[in-house]
């Protein structure tokens, strides 16, 4: 995987005059499906519920406050194509990122609105680990099995994937960013602060132009 180091002093300044934009960041009506080759969805987890936004349709950001449930995320999904051509996930940006893969075999993998993590999501995902992707999400005969970049190809063929990168940890601050996943620029910034007994994830577009 390519990793693109920024300077700890850039993305302070940036982190900072963003961060406070997030919490003003408009609503997003739901029911509008995101999906053609190099699509980008934002999504927001404040370990109560999660929102994916079209980047497109979303004021060009996301963002998600409740209470610090131990858990929290803020990333990019960005549409790769066809499973059946599907040969793993490469971003480019800041040391921290986690990468996970979802399955367009449900609704909420593409159509932009707000769930609770009490339900399952109506997808099948895969978290990133050595040797593959954990499947989870849908309640169906691969939750819980690893599988590999072939697997995915072969499994799921008919479907497309999406890749979802961004940062993800106990509830607590972190900054990240990201410049492109496999070739098709993405870039954003992603943030978790934590703040009160809450936590806010968020995504927000950023131009690389400005001495990053």
């Amino acid at each position: 995987m390519r990793k693109t180091i920024m300077t700890v002093a850039i993305a302070a300044a940036a982190l900072a005059g963003t961060a406070g934009a997030a919490a003003a960041a408009p609503a997003h009506p739901a029911g509008q499906r995101v999906s053609w080759p190099g699509a980008i969805a934002y999504e927001a987890d404040n370990g109560s519920t999660w929102t994916l936004a079209d980047r497109t349709r979303a004021g060009g950001r996301v963002n998600s406050t409740g209470p610090a449930e131990g858990y929290a995320d803020a990333g990019v999904v960005v549409d790769l194509g066809p499973a059946a051509d599907f040969t793993g996930v490469n971003p480019d940006g800041s040391l921290n990122l986690a990468e996970n893969i979802w399955i367009t075999d449900g609704s909420q993998a593409t159509v932009p609105g707000t769930h609770p993590l009490s339900s399952p999501a109506n997808f099948d995902y895969g978290l990133g680990e050595s040797g593959g992707w954990y499947m989870t999400g849908k309640a169906d005969a691969w939750n819980g099995k690893t599988l590999t970049d072939a697997q995915i190809r072969s499994d799921f063929a008919g479907y497309q994937v999406w890749a979802w990168v961004g940062i993800d940890d106990s509830g607590t601050t972190e900054y990240g960013y990201l410049t492109s996943v496999n070739g098709h620029r993405a870039d954003a910034i992603l943030g978790l602060e934590a703040s009160g007994g809450n936590v806010t994830a968020y995504v927000l577009p950023f131009s690389p132009g400005y001495g990053w």
